[in-house]
Order: structure tokens, then C-alpha cells, then sequence
């Protein structure tokens, strides 16, 4: 199994080196190269007819890999989206295999021709309105320890626009809670922005530290749950769909409303852009790489402007020709109008 050509070997250094040791990528980022990468040495697997291990760099050729993306829009049922996702693991994988054995330079270049297929639909972006907000932070009781948490754990999501795994994975030492107040994320591809916080969010934090987690070291975990174990994803996802449920009594509009981390961080893109914050401002703060994710924002805001615009208009009579000589009396015109 030592032969240069088993591609076994390639794959294991792609995410044992490459990934981890060089690039440094998120958890995140590695678990959807695994997947992707999974399903294609298993559907190749099954084409050459030789288990997954025996597989050899030239067994995967630009075919099997146009023919791996079908099956998964044909087969899997998958998007489009996803379809491009796994190509883009397939490339990533191809373009190490080069850049270590340039004897497949060209066979990696025939894959990195692959395009993506257009048509991908992007996911709703869905937000609450300011009185959904409101009404979700009001529905937490702070009477109690597990309740001064989450409703700084919601303020804190709500103030950053952090992505889920940015909150769960903030350590006590990355927040300055004096002034000015900031916090430090890590976020997509490793890459660490600073978030400013709002007074209430630091005195809120302030308590959280010093009051309910006083023996906590800078490098433990900012959330956690009754038994000091960091909060994971779906911890953090139960409590928002809890509170999200406890304020439907109050608001309507919030009943049978499915609120996630990532509903909480476009709430925060909407009411920055609604509060006149600079779109590059917002870019930022969220940690986008692209402007043009930033973007669909100001596309909702302007179709939702142009949509209350429309409910407004006032229907009015076309206007007369004023050198229509039957109707020679200015006053009589305007009279009829």
C-alpha cells in the first residue's frame, strides 16, 4: 500500500497534513470534505469493482467524477448546491494529489475543469422583525441562573450575528468588557474578526463571568450547561426553539415558527441594514468572505421596501390634456380633477 499510485494514502495526508496541520481548517469544513469524499470513493468503488482501498489515483478520471455528480442529483435527490459542494471537495483532493505527484498534474486539471452547474437556489433567508426580537428576549425569566444565561446567550447571538459554531466555540478570554467592549471570533477558515459589543450585552456577559462562573479560566468556554460542559449546536438550537415557543403566546406570528442559530444572525443583517449601518460595515461584522452574500440582504430590504411602497400608492384619475381645446378653462380642469 505504499505505491505512490494506491490513493489511499493521498487521502489520508489531504486531511492529516493538509488540512489540519497546513491550512488549519474548521471542524466544520473537514467533516464536509469527509462526507463528500466518502460518498465518492464508495460510488467509485462500486463502479471500478474493487473495494475502496485498492483504489488508484488513475482510477478517477474526469468520467467517473461527472458521473459521481449525476448520481447524486439522480439517486441522492441532492441539490444543486450540495452537488457543487462535493465537486469542490473532489478538486481540493485532486489539486494536493498534483501539487505532491505532478506526474497527475494533468489528469487533476481535466477534474478542476469540471464547472459547477448553475441553477443552485439559494436558501431563504429568513429574520424576525423587531417585535419577534423583542418578544423572544422577554420570554426568558431572569430570576435564575439557567435563565440569566440564556437570555445572554440570545443578546450575545443576537448583538454579534455570530454563526452557531462561533458562540459554542467563544472562550471567557476572547471578550473585553470594558470599553470600548468587543468580543474575538473565530470563524470560517479559521479566521478571527472582532465583534463590538453593546453596554448591555457587556454587563450582561459581566454578570454571567463573575457572578455564576466565578472560578472560570480565560481559556474555558463562555456557555456552558448545568453540568459545565461547553454548549453544543443543537443545546443552543433547543434553547432558541424554546424560548421561540414560550414568546408565540404574545406573538402570533411566531407560532409554529421553526427560529434557528442562523435565523438570529440574519435578524442581526436585517436590523443593521435597517439602522442605516454600511453594508461593508455589516460585511465585517458578520465575517462574510463575499460581498455578494452581504448583498442579498439589500436585495430583501429594497423588495420588502418596494412591496410596502406598492400598499401604499394612491390610485388617481389619468390626467386631462390641458390643450384640449373643448376644455379651454384652466379653473374648469382643475376643478375636475
Amino acid at each position: 500500500m505504499n505505491d505512490p499510485c494506491f490513493l489511499a494514502p493521498f487521502v489520508r495526508s489531504f486531511f492529516e497534513d493538509h488540512l489540519v496541520c497546513r491550512r488549519n481548517m474548521s471542524r466544520n469544513t473537514i467533516h464536509s470534505y469527509r462526507d463528500a469524499l466518502k460518498l465518492f470513493l464508495a460510488f467509485t468503488a462500486e463502479r471500478c469493482k474493487r473495494s475502496a482501498t485498492k483504489l488508484r489515483v488513475g482510477d478517477i478520471t474526469d468520467g467517473v467524477v461527472i458521473a459521481f455528480l449525476g448520481d447524486l442529483e439522480s439517486t441522492r435527490a441532492n441539490s444543486i448546491q450540495t452537488r457543487n459542494h462535493r465537486l469542490v471537495a473532489i478538486r481540493r483532493l485532486f489539486e494536493y494529489i498534483a501539487a505532491r505527484e505532478p506526474r497527475f498534474l494533468e489528469q487533476a486539471h481535466r477534474i478542476a475543469t469540471i464547472p459547477r452547474k448553475r441553477g443552485a437556489v439559494l436558501p431563504e433567508i429568513r429574520y424576525l422583525e423587531k417585535e419577534q426580537m423583542t418578544a423572544l428576549l422577554g420570554a426568558v425569566a431572569k430570576e435564575s441562573q439557567r435563565g440569566r444565561r440564556d437570555y445572554t446567550l440570545l443578546l450575545f447571538m443576537y448583538n454579534t450575528g455570530a454563526r452557531v459554531q462561533e458562540v459554542a466555540d467563544t472562550r471567557i478570554g476572547w471578550l473585553t468588557l470594558t470599553p470600548p467592549y468587543k468580543v474575538e471570533l473565530l470563524g470560517k477558515g479559521r479566521k478571527w474578526r472582532t465583534c463590538p459589543l453593546w453596554e448591555s450585552t457587556a454587563q450582561h456577559l459581566q454578570q454571567l463571568t463573575a457572578q455564576q462562573r466565578p472560578n472560570a479560566g480565560q481559556d474555558d468556554c463562555l456557555f456552558v450547561n448545568r453540568y459545565g460542559r461547553p454548549l453544543s449546536r443543537s443545546g443552543i438550537a433547543d434553547i432558541i426553539q424554546r424560548y421561540t415557543a414560550k414568546a408565540a403566546t404574545t406573538i402570533p406570528s411566531l407560532e409554529n415558527r421553526q427560529v434557528t442559530p442562523h435565523t438570529l444572525r440574519h435578524t442581526t443583517a436585517m436590523h443593521l441594514l435597517q439602522s442605516g449601518v454600511e453594508v461593508n460595515v455589516i460585511r465585517s461584522w458578520l465575517g462574510h468572505v463575499s460581498i455578494a452574500t452581504t448583498n442579498r440582504y439589500i436585495e430583501i430590504d429594497l423588495a420588502m421596501k418596494a412591496k410596502a411602497l406598492a400598499a401604499c400608492e394612491v390610485t388617481s384619475p389619468a390626467p386631462s390634456d390641458v390643450t384640449n381645446p373643448r376644455n379651454p378653462d384652466i379653473l374648469a380642469w382643475l376643478e375636475s380633477l
